[in-house]
């Protein structure tokens, strides 16, 4: 099967749709059957392309971002139009069999059938915590593109209802498959791990948020939660700054917490590993996910996780975190305290989420892909 994949996002920063679409495709490759490229901006890769250099990245990124909406809307759309060209022009030189939209909206593509993941619908539902240009982006090119998709992937059972809610498709044209840790998620030696803290200059004991730093990962109840609790613990945020009102950082300020959190920004994932293996526990009290990649990925390095109740989080996290009310500062509060105290039940926390990554793999997550891109041809 000649399948062309947009990897696009696959060459940014190496959050949550990167890492799943790499580890994926990399498990992928190894099949004989399966002949992938890779489409990136105007060039046809037979490999998987490289990452963007991570500083140059955000720089670009955040410059981008400070311009108008209408402007930004403007060259995004433009820029998509030229891709999809582009796109088009490759698929009549060289025949492939399916291709796969990674990005946020379909392409417009009439002789290749169309499997299209959508990742969450934060867009729609959770639209006033996104920038407005990449809104109407979503909103403009989907209507006008969505006839062209043979087929719905998504990343938890919780989105594939919202999908076919939403958008009033039958349930058969979407398919769940679930994603898994990195592989380099694991146990760490203790001296790396003190090697690591010392580095960025990190406490003995700390909770660890990780993730973009944007309105959807309500930072706000997580430092409501710091100043409501008794537990005097430093707060790390490790991720990118992300877009959309910061006052969080000015609660930090005026509550006197400004030596309780240290933002560290976007990490490699070497030092994510130890970051995550000596930290207190995960605090991931996100109003909404499609998966919710770290509070596995905090599972496999043996940290406890505090996560909400709320979208996937419950179905990625099992019986193996505590969940809480992603509005309740009081109750994301008392449970820091249960994992600082409760050193036995910490220790039950920390066996339950190894169990409960070691449920997802890659090569399921492949091989789930695979299955429903052949049967997808084989419905052409």
């Amino acid at each position: 099967m000649r399948i062309l994949v947009n990897a696009t996002p696959m060459t940014g920063l190496l959050t949550g749709i990167a890492r799943y679409l790499r580890n994926m495709y990399m498990v992928m490759s190894n099949n004989s059957d399966v002949e992938l490229s890779y489409l990136a901006g105007k060039t046809l890769f037979n490999s998987m392309p490289p990452l963007a250099d991570s500083a140059k990245w955000e720089k670009a990124t955040g410059a981008v971002m400070k311009l108008p909406d209408p402007v930004v809307f403007g060259l995004r759309a433009a820029h998509w139009l030229r891709y999809e060209q582009i796109l088009r022009g490759f698929c009549k030189k060289k025949s492939f069999d399916l291709y796969h939209e990674t990005a946020f909206v379909p392409a417009k593509l009439p002789d290749v059938p169309t499997v299209y993941s959508i990742y969450d619908l934060s867009l729609r539902r959770w639209g006033h915590t996104h920038p407005r240009e990449r809104v109407w982006f979503f909103e403009f090119f989907l209507k006008r593109r969505m006839p062209f998709v043979a087929h719905i992937l998504t990343i938890s059972e919780f989105i594939r209802q919202e999908i076919i809610e939403e958008f009033k498709v039958p349930p058969s044209m979407v398919s769940t498959v679930p994603l898994a840790a990195d592989p380099l998620f694991g146990p760490r030696p203790v001296e790396q791990v003190k090697s690591v803290r010392r580095r960025y200059n990190l406490p003995d004991s700390y909770l660890l948020f990780v993730g973009t730093l944007e309105p959807r990962k309500n930072i706000d109840v997580l430092i409501a939660a710091l100043q409501a609790g008794t537990v005097d613990i430093p707060l790390v945020l490790a991720g990118w700054q992300g877009w959309g009102d910061k006052g969080w950082m000015e609660k930090i300020s005026k509550a006197g917490l400004a030596g309780r959190v240290h933002i560290i920004g976007h990490v490699p994932d070497e030092d994510l590993v130890a970051i995550y293996n000596g930290a207190t526990a995960l605090v991931y009290p996100s109003l909404y996910e499609g998966f919710g990649l770290p509070i596995l990925e905090a599972m496999a390095c043996g940290c406890p996780v505090i996560c909400s109740n709320a979208a996937s989080m419950p179905e990625v996290a099992g019986n193996a975190a505590l969940l809480i009310d992603p509005a309740d500062s009081e109750e994301l509060a008392a449970n820091i305290e249960i994992v600082a105290h409760d050193n036995n039940k910490r220790a039950e926390m920390i066996g339950q989420g190894r169990k409960q990554a070691a449920k997802f793999s890659w090569e399921r997550t492949a091989g789930e892909t695979l299955d429903v891109f052949k049967k997808v041809v084989e419905k052409q």
